[in-house]
């Protein structure tokens, strides 16, 4: 089974709801249901955003040696050749990778785990959701290169771990805090020219129908 292309993981990665059953359960266990954004209780994408580009520095630009004027058409065309099957990951300025983990952080305002079967559903009031198979590998390749898919349980925690080449990875966790009961989704991203960021964004389960309005 694939996961489509990060969309969330600015990846929140959301499920598909619907009925709950005793398999469902069994499935997604205790992160099944739906689930409302706690914003004062989660951490502020602006904040952590600040504090990993503080001593960020651009990419220099990348030299390319050009072929001699008196060069042949053979030796031109080898030359562009080479240029163009360089290395697919090109390490982004400062806009361009703030912008991108902006996208990676947004914290939808509702989320929704169900399970079908072996799949795990995840979708919010944001866009399309996507669905995983725990224990199943793929790849998908994008402006990073191929990246190395993983899901996998560990306990009651579900661990969504994306590694490229050039120490480009990204790792989400689904996980219940035992404190309060509220779900918690921690992304840890690592980019190159960037420390390892941090990102935790908190949910609770809506209030029963009829307690939302009490005093």
């Amino acid at each position: 089974m694939t996961m489509k292309p990060a969309r969330l993981f600015s990846l929140l990665m959301v499920l598909g709801a619907g009925p709950l059953s005793a398999a469902t359960t069994v499935s997604c266990g205790v992160l099944c249901g739906e689930w409302r954004l706690d914003a004062a209780a989660s951490d502020s994408p602006a904040q952590v955003l600040d504090a990993a580009f503080i001593n960020f520095k651009d990419p220099r630009p990348r030299h390319v040696d050009r072929p001699p004027p008196a060069a042949s058409d053979e030796i031109v065309g080898a030359a562009m050749d080479a240029e163009s099957l360089g290395p697919t990951f090109k390490r982004l300025p400062r806009d361009g990778l703030r912008e991108e983990l902006q996208n990676m952080m947004r914290q939808p305002s509702q989320l929704s785990l169900a399970a079908s079967g072996k799949d795990i559903h995840i979708t919010s009031n944001t866009g399309p959701g996507d669905r995983l198979t725990p224990g199943e590998p793929h790849a998908r390749v994008d402006r990073y290169g191929t990246a190395k898919i993983s899901t996998a349980w560990k306990g009651s925690r579900l661990v969504v771990v994306e590694k490229y080449d050039h120490g480009n990875r990204q790792e989400t966790t689904f996980g219940l805090r035992k404190a309060d009961a509220a779900l918690e989704v921690l992304q840890v991203i690592t980019r190159s020219g960037l420390p390892r960021v941090s990102f935790r964004t908190v949910y609770r389960r809506p209030a029963p129908a009829g307690l939302e309005s009490a005093p």
